[in-house]
């Protein structure tokens, strides 16, 4: 599959690959979309991982969350995604870009 331009909580499914194993290459292009991206406080007391935590998946930010949501069992009861979410650094005028997970119940 190559360019396709996903829109906010659109769900693309890849079809004719087992779930067993799938080797995933994505590129995303957020372009002009990095103004909009909120500040990461350097004063933050917490981990980047536990920043992926508070926010979740579920709540949106100036960039992100966006990503992949991959199926963890055949039955279709839970999944993971794996998203990303981006910051403004502004100790570094360069963006910060979190990779986050977590695994919970599939809920179509």
């Amino acid at each position: 599959m190559n360019n396709k331009n996903i829109k906010m909580g659109q769900r693309l499914e890849v079809k004719g690959i087992t779930p067993a194993q799938a080797d995933v290459e994505v590129t995303f292009n957020v372009g002009q979309c990095l103004e909009k991206a909120e500040t990461f406080d350097p004063s933050y007391t917490f981990k980047p991982l536990d920043l992926c935590k508070i926010k979740g998946s579920n709540v949106t930010g100036g960039v992100g969350p966006f990503g992949l949501i991959t199926l963890a069992t055949p039955d279709l009861e839970e999944y993971t995604p794996v998203f990303f979410r981006v910051f403004k650094d502004t100790s570094t005028d360069k963006p910060k870009v979190l990779m986050c997970s977590d695994a919970r119940p599939y809920v179509p």
